[in-house]
């Protein structure tokens, strides 16, 4: 049987890309149906059912609290958390909390869905647009995440994947995409810092290319600093603004802050070139009597950079922190490489090259380039092209804990991956049939200071006096950084059942629901 096309995908926080390599071996963004070589991720859930890419603007004028936009970073994250509270607060779609304590989404009344479903929407369209362009079904791809993902996330963008009906051949840390997508491979040998600051994440990694190996040092990151958070600090300027200037008190119209929101981010695209521009809403909202309200005020690029100076302070800590972890100095990195659209702006250009001592290489195309790499990697894995070798590391340590126990470090955070590592538990009891374990990531032995990925039970042991049964867990972390357990006893070796008691993310059995309605949906055909 033959095996089908394979592509790759940067699946982006505010934009996604698919890249194809072409028969000469050259690698080539996909072009959307609307002639761009990025795709808005963006997913409108219309009456006539979802439209995603540029035709979802639509839904952010009509019903933004049904267009959902920015759901990347929602994916495996827990609803408690901090972020995700001050998210909410000017999001036009609400949150809601999950049965597991995960963060969904509340479309209508008694209708909620997970990220996961978002973000295989917007899959689904880009793996449409490989099929047209091949004229043949599209089943596997490499796809790019932020290398500061925790297993919750890295395990979430595969459910969004098999959703979608997409088989994942490799996760691949973003910077290291765009290490690749740059040429690394190409040059001579270099020490590379690659600082990608895109629509919801920023990440650094510290990574070394010697004879076509790419050994990724360290990663480090900030999960909730990106473009998207400068928008809101914007909008928050701007509702004052309103107050101030029109005696409006808009805080509560969704629609008006959606449209603030993207005025917004046009100004700050402008202010990447220009010095100056003018903030224009030609409709902001309506009042009772029928007459629509504008609003419009000039918007100084120094006046933003001063409005985001605390955000663009955050860019220096994970910085210091990826050199430290590697050993190093800013002045033995000899190439910083920017990626992501948030490095157009000035003021992070020059934070960076602040920090790092030296000016960073800008890149042409910062949104596409990870997409190329992910493309490049889909041909290394299929032997189109050879002589590179990616060497990864942990973002973080995993730990496990019996009852209220410390958490014991399984496997440490910058660990080559893949790796594997076991723990023995002993019974404690006569007779007992069970043992239940936490699995945590993170570097601390206190529980509360990681975070949780599961509870698991090792069931159906044999009767025996306390101690006399000893059970093996093997702790595995795979290439794309996603955590897999195994169980035995030590000493038969025969294999024990091992159940999920509690875990973040969908469960399996409502991951290959969702994935059938979508293969229903399409039929024998594919997604063309």
């Amino acid at each position: 049987m033959s095996v089908s096309r394979a592509i790759g995908i940067d699946l982006g926080t505010s934009n996604s890309a698919v890249a194809v390599i072409d028969k000469d071996g050259a690698p080539r963004i996909l072009t959307t149906p609307d002639g761009g070589t990025t795709l808005p991720s963006l997913v409108w859930y219309s009456p006539d059912g979802p439209i995603v890419g540029e035709a979802a603007r639509e839904g952010l004028d009509h019903s933004p609290e049904l267009t959902i936009f920015g759901a990347k970073r929602l994916l495996g994250r827990r609803f408690d958390h901090p972020e995700i509270r001050r998210l909410a607060r000017l999001l036009p779609y609400e949150l809601v909390e999950a049965p597991n304590g995960d963060t969904w989404i509340s479309l209508s009344a008694g209708t909620q869905i997970a990220p996961e479903e978002v973000c295989a929407r917007i899959l689904l369209e880009l793996r449409r647009i490989a099929e047209a362009h091949y004229g043949e079904p599209v089943t596997r791809a490499v796809i790019t995440i932020p290398a500061w993902y925790d297993a919750a996330q890295r395990q979430a963008t595969k459910d969004a994947a098999q959703i979608a009906g997409i088989t994942v051949m490799r996760l691949l840390s973003e910077p290291t995409a765009a290490a690749l997508g740059h040429g690394a491979h190409r040059g001579d040998d270099r020490k590379y810092m690659v600082c990608d600051l895109g629509g919801g994440t920023f990440d650094v990694a510290a990574v070394d290319v010697e004879g076509g190996v790419f050994e990724v040092l360290a990663t480090t990151g900030d999960q909730f600093l990106g473009g998207d958070d400068v928008d809101r600090l914007v909008v928050e300027h701007l509702l004052r603004d309103v107050k101030t200037t029109r005696g409006l008190d808009i805080t509560d119209d969704a629609v008006a802050i959606e449209r603030l929101r993207m005025a917004a981010q046009k100004a700050k695209h402008e202010l990447s070139d220009l010095t100056g521009t003018t903030l224009e809403v030609t409709e902001l909202m309506q009042l009772p009597s029928g007459k629509a309200i504008g609003y419009s005020r000039s918007l100084r690029r120094d006046e933003l950079e001063l409005w985001a100076a605390l955000l663009i302070k955050r860019i220096e800590p994970p910085i210091t922190e990826a050199l430290a972890r590697c050993g190093r100095t800013p002045a033995d990195v000899q190439e910083i490489l920017l990626v992501g659209g948030m490095t157009r702006m000035p003021a992070v250009r020059r934070e960076i090259s602040r920090v790092c001592g030296k000016d960073p290489k800008v890149i042409a195309n910062p949104e596409e380039v990870v997409a190329i790499g992910a493309a490049l990697e889909v041909a290394r894995l299929e032997g189109v092209i050879d002589g590179i070798l990616l060497i990864d590391v942990a973002a973080r340590g995993l730990l496990v804990s019996m009852g209220h126990s410390d958490c014991e470090l399984v496997i440490a955070q910058s660990a080559v991956i893949p790796t594997r590592e076991h723990r023995v538990f002993a019974t404690r009891h006569d007779d007992q049939v069970r043992i239940e374990f936490d699995v945590w990531e993170g570097e601390s032995p206190e529980s509360a200071k990681n975070r949780h990925l599961g509870r698991y039970a090792v069931v159906d042991l044999p009767e025996a006096p306390a101690g006399d049964v000893l059970v093996l867990v093997e702790v595995t972390l795979d290439t794309d950084g996603t955590v897999r357990l195994s169980a035995s006893e030590l000493v038969s070796g025969e294999r024990l059942q091992l159940e999920q008691v509690f875990h973040a993310g969908l469960a399996r059995a409502e991951v290959a629901r969702l994935a059938r309605q979508v293969a229903d949906a399409l039929g024998p055909g594919g997604a063309s």
